[in-house]
């Protein structure tokens, strides 16, 4: 009885109430972020509507894509403004100011998109991008804190909520735009655009409904996130498993092979060994081979496990993240944006080009939990270059699905979708993995720098490239950068195992 007992108290500090629920606080939070992700359903709407109808209009989908661009730019620079505002109150304070900046933004877009597309950008971008910079590191590491050895899972339940919102919002906004399933009838460069009024002249209110609607979930999650007390979490529910199961208790005796067991299968060993690598050898035959910094450690031989920004910016490894990061953030910034533009051009049914975007958008939801979850097991390098290879191939051949039909175009949309979830579950759980907890919204900000960059590319190469390449070449860039991804990710988890061999001996 006392071994059950035992047992079920182990259970709850594993998995506490206050823990579960600032998980799911961290969900809704980002369930509403969602609706960045549904620009590429919204963008054939808002483009037409700030053509206003006109044939003659310079408005095209190469202009308004700078929207997309400014809530990427924006939400990569607020993300180390975070890290600061951190340190000062209450991550969940945090999360709710980011919500609703970001729910602003959307409702001000209200106004905005009736004068001018520059304004649009302000709103529907900068603002919008910002509140997400802000919110969306914050809701995560809540969560992170209770559960600091499931980064994986935690990072990927939580997230989910971004995949799970895009299948409801982009339903909503279709049925409130287009319930009747119109057609682009405007034909211009290439191009479709919707020219009926009765579709245009909703485009203003939906904005306002997204905001209304984001703002009240958002004060309720809000109010479910919450932070341990030092000591609280799972990181020290080891220690009291042994003390108090006699059934573990029985088992000491068999450390060595529990030891050895660790070594070989557990992803939690991957945080040692990245931190014996950060702390550096004053041996000279690891020394030569070190991805990161020399750390000397303190007087009483305690490993440094969390890295301030000027320290992470001192890595090798830092740099090898951001340009893998940069490479697959390309490719999914053109299919993200452009699948319903490139799809309409061989899919004349606007309900179905929705529908795809938000079974695939399922896909994205459940695999955030599945991939944290291979992450935890297998590793975090191990299952980046999974993630690569697949999406690699998928983003490679997305453009047969001219061919392929409608069937094609939905299994295609989800392994796309399926796949760049694990990308955005495994980089923050690798993050945290080699930098540590307490500086890891400024530390992932610095990662997400790499956005900047790749928005600013992005929208240089569609503007001047796509009249003469085509949706298709556009789309093949964007594979190329997940390919080449490919590559270097598997030269970092190899480069890994060499160092964990050499620390073994």
């Amino acid at each position: 009885m006392n071994t059950m007992a035992d047992s079920a108290c182990i259970s709850m500090s594993r998995w506490p109430v206050r823990g579960i629920l600032s998980v799911l606080g961290g969900f809704l939070v980002h369930l509403t972020l969602s609706t960045v992700y549904v620009f590429g359903n919204m963008n054939p709407y808002v483009t037409s509507y700030l053509r206003g109808g006109d044939e003659n209009s310079t408005v095209r989908y190469t202009q308004t894509i700078w929207i997309s661009i400014a809530q990427s730019i924006s939400m990569a620079g607020s993300m180390p403004v975070l890290g600061l505002l951190e340190q000062r109150i209450h991550p969940k304070y945090c999360a709710l100011i980011g919500s609703w900046i970001f729910s602003l933004g959307m409702a001000l877009t209200y106004w905005t998109v009736r004068h001018s597309l520059g304004l649009t950008i302000l709103t529907y971008g900068v603002i919008h991008g910002a509140g997400k910079g802000m919110a969306y590191p914050a809701a995560v590491k809540c969560g992170l804190e209770w559960f600091p050895k499931r980064k994986g899972l935690v990072t990927g339940l939580i997230i989910a909520g971004i995949g799970g919102g895009t299948f409801v919002f982009n339903e909503v906004i279709t049925h409130f735009i287009n319930p009747n399933n119109l057609l682009p009838e405007t034909s211009h460069r290439g191009d479709l655009y919707f020219s009926q009024s009765v579709l245009l002249d909703k485009v203003p209110y939906c904005f306002l409904l997204l905001g209304g609607v984001d703002a009240g979930i958002q004060l309720f999650a809000v109010l479910l996130i919450s932070k341990p007390k030092p000591g609280a979490p799972e990181n020290s529910t080891l220690t009291e498993d042994v003390h108090q199961s006699s059934a573990l208790a029985e088992d000491v005796h068999q450390n060595s092979t529990l030891t050895e067991d660790i070594h070989q299968n557990s992803p939690l060993i991957e945080d040692i060994q990245m931190n014996q690598v950060l702390q550096g050898s004053e041996n000279k035959e690891n020394n030569g081979e070190s991805e990161a910094l020399e750390v000397k450690p303190s007087s009483n031989d305690e490993r440094k496990t969390d890295f301030a920004p000027w320290e992470v910016l001192r890595t090798k490894i830092f740099y090898l993240m951001w340009i893998i990061f940069l490479c697959v953030v390309l490719g999914i910034f053109f299919v993200t944006n452009f699948y319903k533009t490139f799809s309409q051009t061989f899919i004349k049914d606007d309900h179905f080009l929705s529908l795809a975007g938000s079974i695939s958008s399922v896909l994205n939801a459940l695999g955030r939990p599945f991939w944290g979850a291979v992450g935890d097991r297998l590793g975090y390098r191990e299952t980046l270059v999974i993630v690569c290879i697949i999406l690699g191939s998928a983003s490679a051949t997305f453009t047969l699905c001219e061919y392929g039909g409608k069937v094609m175009l939905i299994i295609w949309m989800c392994l796309i979708y399926g796949t760049f979830s694990g990308f955005f579950c495994i980089m923050p759980s690798l993050n945290v993995s080699i930098f540590g907890h307490k500086y890891y919204s400024s530390n992932y900000g610095l990662l997400m720098s790499a956005m900047i960059v790749i928005q600013i590319v992005g929208g240089l190469l569609t503007s001047q490239l796509k009249d003469t390449i085509g949706w298709k070449g556009i789309l093949y860039i964007g594979a190329g950068g997940v390919i080449l991804s490919m590559f270097l990710s598997a030269g970092m988890m190899i480069h890994h195992r060499r160092q964990r061999k050499k620390h073994r001996m």
